[in-house]
């Protein structure tokens, strides 16, 4: 089973938490580099669900920057 498809359950609030990863880091509010321990924190996800978001918005983030 690929990563994505055990992630799936996460897609529905992904576009709200690149949201807030965004203003974070606009604000320059915290090191992103804590942006994990972060989204555990503040939605109740595990530790893989959580390097899996910040993985997912820093390569979307990449995209755009391109």
């Amino acid at each position: 089973m690929s990563n994505t498809k055990t992630m799936q359950h996460l897609e529905d609030d992904m576009s709200l938490m690149f949201e807030e990863l965004d203003s974070l880091k606009e604000g320059c509010s915290m090191n992103m580099f804590g942006v994990p321990k972060w989204l555990q924190d503040n939605y109740e996800l595990t530790r893989v669900e959580a390097i899996y978001v910040f993985t997912q918005w820093t390569e979307w983030t990449e995209r755009w920057v391109k």
